[in-house]
């Protein structure tokens, strides 16, 4: 026969308390003395008591849950982290896997999900302003990871076009004069940033930004790139990557063409995937911290959370040139 499940006045009476006061300690209520969260913790514990989670939503009208909409498959390395900083601070974390077509219905179901918060992490610019997005989430506050430059959106962001000017300076120091340049969809707003600085930093020398070729940000995309850039028949000594994983494909197309990195061809990467130290050679890139963005954007949001009216602002982090065996002076 089914034991019946302790409820909440089950648990004030073992405690020797309210039931207004076991709501108080499971809802996290500060104004509860500790030894009375004590005695109810323990009292919790010695009946196995479950909280009804859609009877404390009812209650404080919050699900402690935090949702990521993510607009693309695939890893991503800072979903660890964020999941990790949400649990820490006492939120739920859940996922959505959506494509640029599901987005609008997303948002606008978010409320029926009942979720305090959304972290949006688009592949493409949104062309949505902030006033837009919360008309969408009916006013659920949302913190988006990578955004252009300067835009009056709650994000967190690297500045693409400092790395990528680190990259691209990187090279010319090197004395490389003929650099090409695999970039990813020029559609994604990083991808994007990338590629104007590179594009920026040659002018800026007077070198030519004629050879390039726009690719995916695949492993695959990587090598058909670099495939094509070969096939050109153009000269070049070394290439900017836009991403550590296309810079793998395009080694991979170099090793078949019997060209060596770094000695006929040097290779500089993007992001500092952990992978990309652990490469042969170990690939010269460009830092993000992806385990900081992710942190960072988690208590953006739940510091939104606790104040909707604060003021909207972007966070921009700086990245780093991480400088390893795959990229050498002109000798």
């Amino acid at each position: 026969m089914k034991t019946k499940r302790p409820t909440l006045r089950d648990v004030a009476r073992e405690a020797g308390v309210s039931y207004q006061t076991v709501s108080r300690v499971i809802n996290n209520n500060e104004h509860v003395a500790s030894h009375t969260r004590n005695q109810v913790m323990k009292a919790i514990n010695s009946l196995g008591f479950r909280p009804n989670r859609a009877a404390q939503i009812m209650q404080t009208e919050r699900s402690q849950t935090i949702e990521v909409v993510i607009f693309y498959a695939g890893f991503n390395i800072f979903l660890y982290e964020m999941a990790r900083t949400a649990q820490q601070l006492g939120y739920h974390f859940v996922i959505s896997a959506i494509t640029e077509q599901e987005f609008v219905h997303t948002l606008e179901s978010a409320a029926a999900r009942f979720v305090d918060g959304l972290i949006l992490v688009p592949m493409t610019p949104l062309d949505t302003d902030y006033e837009t997005l919360m008309e969408l989430t009916d006013g659920i506050p949302f913190v988006q990871i990578g955004a252009r430059m300067g835009e009056h959106l709650p994000s967190v962001i690297y500045d693409q076009v400092q790395g990528g000017r680190l990259a691209t300076q990187h090279l010319i120091d090197l004395g490389h004069r003929q650099i090409a340049e695999i970039s990813g969809p020029l559609r994604n707003h990083d991808a994007y940033d990338r590629h104007v600085s590179w594009t920026a930093t040659l002018r800026e020398h007077g070198l030519s930004t004629a050879l390039t070729e726009e690719s995916d940000f695949s492993i695959d995309g990587g090598y058909q790139a670099m495939n094509r850039l070969l096939d050109r028949g153009e000269p070049f000594t070394a290439v900017f990557v836009a991403n550590d994983s296309m810079a793998f494909g395009a080694h991979t197309a170099l090793r078949q063409r019997g060209l060596r990195v770094p000695d006929d061809i040097s290779v500089i990467g993007f992001d500092d995937i952990p992978e990309s130290a652990h490469f042969v050679p170990g690939l010269t890139t460009v830092r993000q911290d992806f385990y900081l963005l992710g942190r960072l954007a988690i208590e953006y949001l739940v510091s939104l959370i606790g104040d909707p009216d604060a003021p909207v602002h972007q966070r921009v982090l700086p990245p780093r040139l991480i400088v390893r065996e795959s990229t050498r002076a002109i000798p």
